[in-house]
């Protein structure tokens, strides 16, 4: 047999080696962004020892009742229209008691599909509708700790997203009817009802925020700005906490240019709702979310911390509510069950968190199931309608 040659397949050859030649000052590039020396590292820890912001998390009580919930999304663009699926799922920690059955009543998972016109608003429908479950299956759950993936700023930018998807996105009433049709069937509420949903979760200090990722510089700008320091907080958090350290929780909008950030954060709805007051509406989304802002007046009543609960780990950076962070024993025992949950050095978050993403990241197989059953569909799989259920550009 003639082997068939497929190198049609792969990048050029020329263009690899150009993008290898590039790779060494990528490679100092991204040193640049951590590069820390014994000197700068010893001095923050001075610093924040002094300030009493780094702080040692003794042995203690921990609990196994914690769960994670995340969520994932995606769009299908077909050549007649898009399929929009998403989901969202709990998970439950690792334990060494026996297992507890999920609360009666509450969402383990949930699913939300359907079909609209091609329009650029898709996503923020989908997405926004994905952070909906999330928060539904945290609200409704009874674990002690329960971890949402991700930060309460992202949270709110993709419902804000969700609700003023107008202008040149303007979203036509198909958008509406999907928002009002998934809220009704799932948790017989209305578009306004949205405000109590994000309430629930927002205001429950079991509800924790935990980022993979985070640009902030909080600690680094308000306490170390004399060291010049490139990295970001929970980059050089990582470098200089010990095994079982954590930092002070402070409000979030420590920096200026944070607290600017957190003054200026917003939901409002710009949606052609029929029957609804948009002016009570925007009221209810604010009060909802006015506890996290920061003016001159008040602080913020959502706090961050780093920890770093062993050697191998990198600092985790929390979003806690201000009881909770007002609470050391709680908190401490909080940060001492999500270190029992950091099992492998490969594994880069707590379980929970780790295998509601593993889930969530299997959506793809969904859509799939979703395309087998559309293609058995007796009028679609007519010859005349068949190539409209095919994506509009080749795999």
């Amino acid at each position: 047999m003639i082997e068939q040659h497929k190198s049609y397949a792969y990048l050029p050859e020329d263009l690899l080696l150009q993008m290898l030649e590039k790779t060494p000052a990528t490679a100092k590039q991204l040193a640049e962004t951590v590069e820390c020396n014994d000197e700068q590292a010893d001095r923050a820890k001075e610093i924040l020892h002094k300030q009493g912001v780094i702080q040692i998390c003794p042995e203690g009580e921990y609990t196994s009742s914690i769960m994670a919930a995340d969520g994932a999304n995606i769009i299908e663009h077909k050549t007649s229209a898009d399929v929009l699926l998403a989901l969202a799922v709990g998970v439950d920690g690792l334990s060494d008691k026996e297992s507890t059955a999920w609360p009666v009543n509450a969402r383990q998972y949930q699913q939300w599909q359907d079909v609209l016109q091609h329009h650029v608003a898709n996503p923020r429908l989908s997405q926004g509708i994905m952070f909906l479950m999330e928060l539904s299956i945290l609200a409704e759950n009874d674990r002690e700790i329960r971890i949402m993936d991700g930060s309460h700023l992202t949270t709110i930018l993709k419902l804000n997203s969700l609700l003023s998807a107008k202008g040149d996105e303007a979203a036509d009433q198909s958008y509406v009817k999907s928002l009002s049709d998934f809220l009704h069937e799932n948790y017989q509420k209305i578009i306004p009802d949205i405000p109590d949903i994000i309430r629930s979760a927002f205001s429950n200090s079991a509800v924790i925020g935990l980022t993979k990722y985070s640009s902030s510089r909080e600690i680094i700008d308000t306490f170390l700005q004399e060291l010049k320091i490139k990295a970001d907080d929970k980059v050089f958090m990582s470098m200089i906490l010990n095994e079982g350290e954590y930092t002070k929780p402070l409000s979030v909008g420590q920096s200026k240019k944070d607290k600017a950030m957190w003054e200026q954060i917003h939901i409002t709805c710009n949606l052609d709702i029929d029957g609804v007051d948009k002016d009570e509406l925007d009221k209810h989304l604010e009060e909802a979310i006015d506890p996290f802002r920061t003016t001159d007046d008040h602080d913020s009543e959502l706090y961050f911390c780093y920890y770093k609960p062993n050697a191998f780990s990198s600092a985790f950076r929390l979003e806690v509510k201000k009881d909770l962070a007002r609470d050391k024993t709680r908190l401490e025992k909080y940060l001492r069950s999500l270190g029992k949950q950091i099992i492998a050095p490969d594994i880069r978050e707590p379980y929970p968190q780790y295998l509601a993403d593993i889930i969530a990241k299997n959506i793809s197989f969904g859509m799939e199931a979703v395309n087998q059953a559309i293609s058995h569909d007796p009028v679609l799989n007519q010859q005349k309608y068949f190539e409209l259920i095919f994506p509009y550009r080749t795999n």
